[in-house]
């Protein structure tokens, strides 16, 4: 049997988009998957999109706490042998599952992350992202690059549950950061390694009201 792959989804005020986020993580060609949902205190409509798909996902509700708390409440329920985090206002390829379980299956102790598409709030394209190609570096050199600033989007990235032993989501002052704060804890301490998929495998939604969008000027 293939191995359990655990996708996480931390939900705030996300119902404009989560549909179709939703749907692209259930209609996965990679069939042995756990959905985790972390609705984190919605005040919209999230929780009630959430239910329409409740035979196929797990729901989790808590008060608003943050990001890192609805990571962390999701990936101490998680049974997989891998941990995907995604956001409620991105896209999945179908294939996009698939494709990085069978590279990770190539590497030990490595987080295999990829490229991906920029979409609009209507969901056109508006460019390719190619990430670095860091593959044939040594571990030094790539920590050296990692201290300088975010090298991976996380939400295109597969992670090895055995890290959840070591590392934690810790909860900072900015929420945008906990993802690059991971990932140092990760490679510095722990030796791990990081992978790159170049062809893209997930569309990252740009929008005004994201995170990530409204935290930018703190984040930089």
């Amino acid at each position: 049997m293939s191995e359990l792959v655990s996708v996480i989804i931390p939900v705030y005020n996300s119902a404009q988009f989560l549909k179709q986020s939703l749907e692209s993580v259930i209609n996965q060609t990679y069939s042995n998957i756990e959905i985790i949902c972390v609705n984190d205190g919605s005040t919209d409509n999230s929780l009630e999109i959430l239910q329409q798909y409740s035979d196929k996902i797990t729901i989790m509700s808590q008060k608003n706490h943050g990001l890192a708390s609805a990571l962390n409440a999701g990936i101490k329920q998680m049974k997989g042998d891998w941990f995907k985090w995604f956001s409620p206002d991105d896209v999945m390829y179908s294939y996009t599952i698939e494709t990085l379980v069978d590279e990770a299956k190539k590497h030990s102790n490595t987080i295999v992350y990829s490229n991906w598409k920029i979409i609009d709030e209507k969901g056109n394209k508006l460019r390719n992202f190619y990430e670095s190609n860091y593959n044939e570096l040594s571990n030094f050199e790539y920590n050296i690059r990692l201290l300088d600033g975010q090298q991976i989007n996380v939400n295109t990235s597969l992670i090895p549950l055995s890290l959840f032993e070591k590392c934690s989501m810790r909860k900072l002052d900015d929420p945008v950061a906990i993802d690059y704060d991971f990932f140092l804890h990760a490679a510095l301490l722990y030796n791990t390694n990081f992978y790159l998929i170049q062809k893209p495998l997930i569309k990252y939604r740009i929008h005004t009201q994201q995170l990530s969008h409204k935290n930018i000027f703190k984040t930089l």
